[in-house]
């Protein structure tokens, strides 16, 4: 089932709601300090010395808290400050910890030796880079080499976009309150975070609006069975185009990725000199060396979902290509070179789904790439405002967005950055619309999908993962 994604201001507001209900700001702090030192209990269990860094404003009041309790149960606990706490519930946890003798100063630039550092110096406030004193301690955690947990979000990620300018807390585990922040999921906070732990602080969010915003988790992806009497025809007739001279290996990827989705039919329109190659590597489909567009016609109208741009280039065959399909009223997904080519010419259709990384969506959107990193929620709308249809934007965190929804998925991993994953995850996604329509939750679960089977591949390690690596535990994950 999939769960909700806040950004900074939901739950600020959800905060001011359950204030109004007569909680208090303080005793929701104590909560949050108790739950954050059963994380430390839970994961760090051999521990005996821990530092806690705490910032001037609530994050550090969470972490007075943390550390107070540590000195309570027996630990040793070393706490550093940038500043005077600024909120009267920060200062009320300080003067507790005091009265508790945890050992406490300013941060002077200290050598940190414990067993673990709690990182409570910035929350979800946070909306500009860090400098000064929290800098320093940032700096000094990061290479101190020990284990890392951080209280809310890692200091430094901005929690509505993962971005981080300048310095963050590299973090082992990030122990999260109240309902997961979309920071943490997508763009440099999926990298800063760790293992995500979500304390709920027993706040029913159901009770509150839902955010537009959810993250599809493994048990998402099910499909329903086949019936026995089923063929072929049931299953969609996928063509592939793309392939330009010497590129071939990319529309055979997108091609074969498209069988294990199950789709009933392939066929790949390629430049002439891949049609022996391809066959020779997956007899299963279907092949048509095209010279000149017209040759599309009768492919087309055997089709049911179109997948364009895969090693497509960008010369003269590859745009008379683009040109021939792109005002099809086929589902189709736009992918690589054919997003180039949609970029020099745009235009709106609600038939399709564009699948750019962030330099391509920079392309699309007239800005460069590190624009869309910075902003990946807000651009990824940009997309659907701009072109239509459902966008899918990939990276840590890929975001599926159409006008009334968007979808994230939470997995996969650093073996996936290489050559021919996006082609592969193209032939998913084709594979799946042939069979279930083109819809933001098929497209969803094609992510999905190609994020998991990532994941299961680089069990043996994520360096040298290649992206056919994919097609053998998809099968399996497509079918429990």
């Amino acid at each position: 089932m999939s769960l909700p994604v806040y950004n900074s201001q939901q739950i600020k507001l959800i905060e001011q709601q359950i204030f109004a209900s007569g909680v208090l700001s303080a005793d929701l702090m104590e909560q949050a300090g108790q739950a954050a030192f059963e994380v430390l209990q839970q994961f760090w269990p051999k521990a005996k010395k821990i530092i806690v860094l705490c910032g001037t404003g609530n994050n550090g009041g969470d972490g007075y808290v943390l550390a107070r309790l540590a000195q309570q149960a027996g630990y040793m606990v070393e706490l550093y400050y940038s500043g005077q706490p600024k909120t009267a519930d920060a200062q009320l946890m300080q003067t507790k910890a005091q009265q508790h003798q945890v050992n406490m100063a300013l941060w002077q630039g200290q050598i940190l030796q414990a067993d673990l550092i709690v990182d409570a110096l910035f929350g979800i406030g946070l909306n500009a880079a860090v400098t000064g004193t929290a800098q320093d301690m940032i700096n000094a955690a990061n290479a101190s080499q020990i284990e890392i947990l951080a209280i809310d979000i890692p200091s430094g990620v901005n929690a509505d976009t993962g971005y981080v300018e300048g310095e963050a807390i590299n973090a082992q585990k990030t122990v999260c309150f109240i309902g997961y922040k979309l920071g943490l999921l997508t763009g440099d906070g999926a990298s800063y975070a760790g293992k995500i732990i979500l304390k709920d602080l027993a706040i029913q969010l159901e009770n509150y609006t839902l955010p537009k915003i959810q993250m599809w988790q493994k048990e998402d992806l099910s499909f329903k069975k086949r019936a026995k009497n089923s063929h072929k025809g049931d299953f969609g007739h996928v063509l592939v185009i793309g392939g330009d001279e010497g590129m071939g290996g990319a529309v055979m990827m997108t091609a074969e990725a498209c069988l294990r989705a199950g789709a009933g039919k392939v066929t790949v329109a390629t430049h002439p000199n891949h049609v022996a190659p391809l066959l020779s590597r997956c007899p299963e489909v279907m092949v048509q060396g095209i010279h000149h567009p017209e040759q599309l016609k009768p492919l087309i109208e055997n089709a049911t979902v179109i997948v364009i741009g895969m090693g497509l280039g960008r010369q003269a065959w590859g745009q008379r290509l683009w040109l021939a399909v792109r005002d099809s009223e086929l589902p189709m997904v736009v992918d690589a070179d054919a997003l180039y080519w949609l970029a020099q010419q745009p235009q709106h259709k609600t038939n399709w789904v564009l699948t750019p990384h962030s330099g391509e969506a920079g392309r699309l959107l007239a800005k460069p790439y590190q624009q869309v990193n910075q902003q990946r929620l807000a651009n990824v709308e940009s997309l659907v405002a701009n072109y239509g249809g459902i966008a899918l934007l990939k990276g840590a965190g890929s975001l599926v967005a159409n006008q009334q929804q968007i979808n994230l998925c939470p997995y996969g991993n650093a073996g996936m950055a290489t050559a021919g994953m996006g082609d592969t995850l193209a032939g998913i996604m084709a594979g799946l619309v042939a069979q279930f329509g083109l819809s933001v939750e098929t497209v969803t679960k094609a992510v999905l999908a190609h994020a998991l089977a990532g994941d299961v591949a680089a069990q043996v390690g994520e360096r040298g993962l290649l992206a056919t690596d994919l097609l053998i535990p998809l099968r399996s994950l497509l079918n429990k």
